[in-house]
């Protein structure tokens, strides 16, 4: 059974100096807060389940031999899921620091403490599947990542246009030599304050000025649509899925539709990420970190057989089930 889980969720622990996107971490972290509920008495909660390889043995020297290989192996993968009251964590540290004296945790349906539990399996059962091909990093990279400077331009442009309108629209009035109504009890002019209707009497010298602020709210109006004819490019979202393009204006739908060019370039770059996932899927398989395949299959005997596959690369072969004289089975 597959789970899907949020990537916020998801604490790779990266050796230092030696980030590799073709290298999955011997060991992760899955890690969430649990809100307080004071109605049911239960306080704020950390939990944090964590896979990680390890040798068999304490001498590093035993070995099991698995299923799915013929070579005998000094690696196993270990479950602990713990959890930690939220008033005796650390928040000063990371994830992968908490100490388990001050944990407890939780058991199986077995009744088996889930505390460094040995799986028996020599690869950690958690599949990364990034927004990016991570070539370079091991996340790939958000979809937002190369217009977050623009997207913060835009929201403050569009924050200063909002301020200019409000002086365009009650504009800054200046008056001299006008007859003011006069407080009877101080004697001193009563605020003016502009409304619908009001005539001021102004004297032979009287004048009033206004501060016209139009020419700046247009520029910025301008600037705003600048800043969004950008965003469409460096987004390659067109202007048409934007929603900033007026359809009537459009020279043809032939010159709609090549707009969406970059747009579906870069919908299938983002699927090859998820390209290995979904052929795995297809064909009824699952994959592991490790480069592998693996299908849980029952025979017409009710034994249950184990298939695993070789991994699937983008430009090396478009569907794992098409490599069919590729496969291994065991049972």
């Amino acid at each position: 059974m597959l789970k899907t889980i949020d990537p916020g969720f998801y604490f790779p622990v990266l050796p230092d100096g030696a980030i590799d996107a073709d290298k999955y971490p011997a060991r992760i972290h899955l890690a969430w807060e649990t809100a307080a509920n004071p109605a049911a008495g239960s306080k704020g909660t950390l939990r944090r389940v964590t896979y990680e390889l390890g040798s068999i043995g304490e001498d590093e020297q035993m070995t099991r031999t698995y299923p799915w290989s013929a070579r005998p192996s000094t690696l196993t993968c270990f479950l602990t899921d713990a959890e930690w009251d939220l008033d005796q964590v650390d928040r000063i540290g990371d994830v992968d620091s908490l100490s388990l004296k001050r944990a407890w945790f939780h058991t199986n349906a077995d009744g088996d403490v889930l505390d460094h539990l040995d799986l028996q399996l020599d690869f950690i059962p958690v599949i990364h599947v990034p927004n990016t091909i991570n070539g370079a990093e091991h996340f790939g990279q958000s979809s937002l990542m190369k217009a977050a400077q623009l997207i913060d331009d835009l929201g403050a442009a569009e924050t200063d246009s909002q301020r200019a309108s409000a002086t365009t629209g009650s504009p800054i009035i200046g008056l001299s030599g006008a007859r003011l109504p006069i407080d009877r009890k101080s004697g001193q002019p009563l605020p003016v304050q502009v409304e619908l209707g009001m005539v001021w009497p102004l004297g032979d010298s009287g004048q009033l000025t206004t501060v016209d602020t139009s020419t700046q709210l247009a520029e910025l109006r301008s600037y705003v649509d600048t800043l969004r004819e950008r965003l469409s490019v460096v987004t390659r979202l067109p202007a048409s899925v934007l929603g900033t393009m007026d359809v009537s204006q459009a020279p043809s739908g032939y010159a709609i539709q090549l707009s969406f060019g970059p747009l579906d370039a870069m919908v299938r770059s983002m699927r090859l990420a998820r390209s290995e996932v979904s052929a795995a899927a297809e064909d009824g398989v699952a994959l592991v970190p490790d480069g592998r395949a693996i299908a849980a299959r029952t025979a017409a005997a009710g034994v249950s057989r184990v298939r695993f596959l070789p991994a699937h690369r983008p430009g090396r072969h478009p569907r794992l089930r098409e490599r069919e004289s590729y496969r291994t089975s065991c049972e």
